[in-house]
């Protein structure tokens, strides 16, 4: 069989956006599950519709607007978001760092007091060596203490000085201290980070972005698992036995599972790479409620130890079709180390225990639908290693025509839309598109 021009692994919205921006005759895609979209996927369970967490489009970037506003006009609501955080047994606004009024004083003193000091000794110390320091730097001592610090250690499941601080500027607030002070004074500062606005289908749940890219595609083979990548002879083996050829290669597949593919192992990448990149797991408990407005906001930060979760979504609060009239649906992320044990049916146990402490079920509350996932990978950790062997990494990859891409092939935390944007720069590099804008064929 003639080499393909173009094979593409993994059919998430990285690959999806690469398929779509190549030639249908010279590019195979493929998929190790039944269905395209990988963790942007949505399933209808007793009548509710549930996806992978939580997940909101961003459309900020003139060329990844226009194709997915092309491909599905009119299909979204826009939404203001509305997110709320719970400690010391209180709501408070999102950011925590801006909206500290109704916390006990003595926490809102030490958290304004806190980031007064920080900003007075701004650059007294050098850069920050870590994620822990650029905090403490940042928004001093309280706002540390009492959220940061407990909030991103129940997330990443590491000690905060393992993780480097390069990746935090597009999606930390830092509110300047007039907003700070309005904040603890009672009047609720909105629209900070990178999320204040969104956008959600009106129906039908996320998979409609993945499905409408994968109409346009060339060949996708669904269900068929990678065993082997053989990098010099540029051929890749199935578990079924069967092989294919290409030109080159773009892959969204977790670098780390993509390193362990690699046979021989290109020189430039070390021999314990795939270990050395590490990740949180996530366990995602779907819920569906026989109670409307169950939740006040759209999503709720938890950064307590004694509560299981570190969020909990409803996305019956930004879109009433994903549950049956009278219903509300939530999503609830439970974080665990890749090597932790996590068993689904205990940890939906303490899932519901934490919402009826946390005042958000009632004990009188019916479940009417349920559903369980594990995300694994879900969140990269941007540690040290990480830093220093990534770029290399990528580097040999690409020497041997592999480019990997998208939140899990470059080993990185990104949106939906960052994930689409790279998909059509992967298609774009190192192959001239040979076709006018929009033919298809």
């Amino acid at each position: 069989m003639k080499p393909v021009r173009t094979l593409i692994l993994g059919a998430g919205l990285a690959g999806l956006s690469a398929a779509f921006h190549l030639p249908r005759k010279e590019t195979m895609l493929i998929e190790r599950e039944a269905e395209v979209g990988g963790l942007c996927r949505s399933r209808d369970v007793d009548g509710f519709v549930f996806d992978c967490t939580g997940h909101l489009l961003h459309l900020r970037e003139g060329p990844v607007r226009d194709m997915v506003l092309g491909l599905l006009p009119e299909a979204f609501h826009a939404v203001r978001r509305r997110a709320l955080i719970f400690s010391k047994g209180v709501l408070t606004g999102y950011p925590f760092q801006a909206n500290t009024h109704g916390l006990p004083l003595e926490v809102v003193r030490e958290c304004v007091v806190g980031f007064v000091e920080s900003l007075t000794r701004a650059g007294a110390s050098g850069e920050p060596e870590n994620f822990r320091q650029w905090v403490l730097a940042t928004f001093g001592e309280g706002i540390a203490r009492h959220f940061m610090f407990p909030y991103n250690e129940k997330l990443y499941r590491v000690d905060l000085a393992e993780m480097e601080c390069g990746w935090v500027s597009w999606s930390i607030p830092r509110p300047t201290l007039d907003e700070v002070i309005r904040g603890a004074l009672g009047t609720e500062v909105r629209g900070l980070g990178y999320n204040a606005q969104f956008l959600y289908p009106k129906k039908g749940g996320i998979s409609c972005i993945p499905k409408a890219l994968a109409a346009r595609c060339g060949s996708i083979r669904l269900g068929c698992a990678v065993r082997s990548i053989d990098p010099v002879a540029r051929r890749v083996t199935f578990d079924s036995g069967e092989s294919v050829g290409y030109e080159r290669l773009i892959s969204t597949l977790p670098l780390d599972s993509l390193i362990r593919m690699l046979q021989p192992l290109p020189e430039g990448i070390p021999r314990h790479g795939a270990e050395g990149l590490r990740a949180v797991k996530v366990v995602n408990v779907n819920l569906g409620v026989a109670r409307p407005d169950v939740l006040p906001g759209h999503w709720i930060y938890f950064p307590e130890p004694e509560y299981p979760f570190y969020r909990v979504g409803s996305p019956t609060n930004y879109s009433r079709s994903v549950a049956p009239p009278g219903c509300s649906s939530l999503y609830v992320e439970v974080a665990r180390r890749r090597d932790e044990a996590a068993d689904p049916r205990r940890i939906e146990e303490e899932v519901l225990d934490g919402l009826r402490r946390a005042r958000i079920l009632r004990r009188t509350d019916r479940v009417v639908a349920r559903e369980v996932l594990v995300l694994d990978p879900a969140y990269v950790i941007y540690d040290h290693f990480r830093r220093a062997a990534l770029p290399g990494i990528l580097e040999a990859l690409e020497r041997h025509a592999i480019l990997s891409t998208g939140r899990f092939g470059a080993w990185e935390y990104g949106s939906m839309e960052s994930a689409m944007r790279q998909g059509r720069e992967a298609a774009e590099r190192g192959a001239p598109l040979r076709r006018a804008a929009g033919d298809r064929r």
